[in-house]
Order: C-alpha cells, then sequence, then structure tokens
C-alpha cells in the first residue's frame, strides 16, 4: 500500500519537531507500506470495481486493510497498544444561551464516543491516538471530532485520521470516507487550534499499488455490518 502525504491541520506546541512524532509517523508510513493483496505481493494489488448485470458494482472490502495495519504496528513496530481512552461523559459543557428566556445552560452529554483504533504512549511520553478509516463518510467526521476533543482535552498530544484517496475509494464498499468527501472540512478542522494547549492533528492519505481485472486476484472481503452489508445485500 501507498503513503502519499500526510496533512497537519494544526500543531501547537511544536510537537511536530518532536523525536515522538518523528518516530511514530515513520512507524505508521512503514505499516502502510507493509499491506499487501495477496500475501507475498509485496504490494497492494486490488481488483478493479465492476458493474454488475443487476446494475450494482462489485468492490473491495476495508476490513483486511486495518487488521493488516494494526497487526505491523504492535508486531512489527513495538507499539504496545494500550487500553482505550474513552472521551467520557462527564466532561464539562460549555455554557450555552436558552433563547428566549436568554438564560444560561450546560447540555449533559448523554452518549459516548467510545475509544480510538490505536492509542499509544511514544517513547518520551506522548500521547498517541490513530484512527484508520474503515466506516462510512459520517464515521469519518466523528473520528476527526473525537481526535480534535481528545487534544482539546488533553488526553493526547498526537491524533491522526488515515483515510484512502479518491482514486482508492472508488474501488472499495460503497460511501467508505475518503479525503475527497472531508477536503471541504478541513479549515474547520485547523481552525480548533486555539482551544489546543499542546497538540498535532494529522491526516494521513493512503491509496492501492496496482489495480488489476485479473480474476485470479480475489476481492478482498467484504464484512457483514453497515454500509457494507447494505452494499453487499445489492450484489
Amino acid at each position: 500500500m501507498k503513503w502519499l502525504r500526510t496533512m497537519v491541520l494544526f500543531d501547537q506546541g511544536n510537537v511536530i519537531t518532536s523525536p515522538d512524532w518523528k518516530n511514530l509517523h515513520e512507524s505508521y508510513v512503514r505499516a502502510i507500506a507493509s499491506i499487501e493483496h495477496p500475501r507475498g505481493y509485496g504490494s497492494l494489488t486490488l481488483r478493479r470495481k465492476v458493474r454488475l448485470p443487476n446494475k450494482q458494482w462489485k468492490r473491495n472490502g476495508v476490513g483486511y486493510l486495518r487488521k493488516e495495519f494494526l497487526a505491523f504496528m504492535r508486531d512489527h513496530e513495538g507499539w504496545e497498544a494500550e487500553s482505550d481512552v474513552a472521551l467520557s461523559r462527564d466532561r464539562e459543557q460549555p455554557p450555552l444561551l436558552l433563547y428566549p428566556s436568554m438564560e444560561e445552560y450546560r447540555e449533559p452529554i448523554t452518549s459516548d464516543f467510545g475509544g480510538f483504533d490505536f492509542m499509544a504512549t511514544a517513547a518520551n511520553g506522548t500521547r498517541v491516538a490513530i484512527e484508520w478509516e474503515t466506516g462510512n463518510i459520517s464515521s469519518s467526521h466523528r473520528s476527526m471530532n473525537k481526535l480534535a476533543i481528545a487534544l482539546s482535552s488533553g488526553l493526547m498530544e498526537i491524533g491522526v485520521l488515515i483515510v484512502p484517496s479518491r482514486a482508492l475509494y472508488e474501488h472499495l464498499t460503497d460511501r467508505i470516507g475518503n479525503i475527497g468527501e472531508l477536503s471541504g472540512y478541513l479549515a474547520m478542522w485547523e481552525g480548533l487550534k486555539n482551544v489546543v494547549e499542546r497538540g498535532l492533528l494529522a491526516i494521513t492519505v493512503v491509496e492501492h499499488d496496482h489495480l488489476t481485472d485479473s480474476e485470479e486476484i480475489e476481492y478482498l472481503a467484504v464484512s457483514g455490518d453497515g454500509r457494507a452489508r447494505e452494499g453487499q445485500s445489492k450484489l
């Protein structure tokens, strides 16, 4: 699999020059490059999407990519994944104004965000959270929001979202999050830097190495949940 680029949306406290960021970035870029299909090919070769007689598209699933990335980070890069740090419901909410009473009000948090795909602490104590995008576009927004809140709350110093390029997206299950659909919102997340004391928020874009029409290359398996199940039912 190819690493295309890493975009730093904000860097408060000069995290970008730290050894922890440098080592983390080099580690996860190697983990991205390790993802291959079929096994032994040394590259990520995907079957090109095809239109079926029922007018639906047959595409590749995404769960395999996430699984391979996390396994390499753990088994080959030596990162010890930690327990989830959930964004709890007892966080203090900002005061809001009720209209027309003009009273100050704080809306209670009644839902949990859950943890992150990968969490670790780097050699010099920098806390890291990585989200590997395998859900639909709404989950990409949720992941970015979670990372931004974790950074602003001081729970993390580095937050990274890894997403497919637009070219890769075309050959994955329908409506998977991708940089093309996130591009219009980058300014909003960049603008959150003022509420972060120390932290770096980045998006890394990845892509397949090769496409093929060969029937000898199997499609990556499609999972049985969410949008993937919906897309699978159309095949």
